[in-house]
């Protein structure tokens, strides 16, 4: 039986040719997205790495930015409930918006993260499941730090199968919050050159790399979840 992971946190990163980020410019993207309130941004700020649009957190550990840098578009989402489509959605709006006013023709390539928590189902520390199933030198062993475990965790690179270009780089680790819950992350990056036209295929990216958590990630990790 698989799990049925909770997500808290989305990311995009679409990568352009470098160029001279224009404030007048980001400042029309701004403009347009807020006559969409699904998707539109409170506030606009120019900093050092870039100008930021944001929303006003309403609760602790809430992000919701949309970053304008020298060579990528960069979309946050966490701790606010979105769900996969809610963020494809608004990584695909945003992109065609912004490109279309920055005069952007391509994206270069494209990485997206996932972040979820799933809750073992035979052990009540996360902890003990990963240093006892996924991380596995023997009890004995743990005892050289002379010290008691905070956290651990370990990370994969999965590169890509024939005839498909992304690879996956997956993060599994305990999470101090909450000590049954086991934290994991995603990233899958696209190396594909986008014509901004084809900005829909953003979504389907984002979706790949969310399933790809939700199946074999999970799934491995299940099988591990025994008594």
């Amino acid at each position: 039986m698989n799990y049925d992971p909770r997500t808290i946190a989305f990311a995009a990163e679409i990568l352009h040719p470098p160029q001279q980020v224009r404030a007048d410019l980001v400042q029309s993207v701004h403009n347009a997205l807020w006559r969409q309130p699904a998707i539109g941004y409170q506030n606009f700020q120019i900093a050092p790495d870039g100008i930021h649009l944001s929303n006003l957190p309403q609760a602790p550990g809430q992000v919701s930015m949309a970053t304008f840098a020298w060579d990528r578009l960069v979309l946050r989402e966490e701790m606010r409930g979105t769900t996969p489509e809610d963020f494809a959605g608004r990584v695909v709006q945003v992109a065609t918006a912004a490109f279309g006013a920055l005069g952007i023709a391509t994206s270069l390539a494209q990485q997206f993260t996932v972040r979820s928590l799933v809750a073992p189902r035979h052990y009540r520390d996360g902890r003990e499941f990963l240093s006892r199933k996924l991380i596995a030198p023997g009890a004995e062993a743990w005892q050289a730090f002379d010290r008691p475990l905070h956290s651990l965790g370990a990370r994969f690179v999965l590169p890509p199968p024939p005839g498909a270009p992304e690879t996956y780089q997956v993060r599994v680790e305990t999470w101090p919050p909450d000590q049954r819950s086991i934290w994991l992350e995603n990233t899958g990056s696209f190396p594909v050159p986008t014509a901004t036209s084809d900005a829909a295929r953003f979504g389907e990216q984002l979706d790949a790399t969310y399933r790809f958590l939700c199946g074999p990630v999970c799934g491995f990790l299940a099988a591990l979840d025994t008594p």
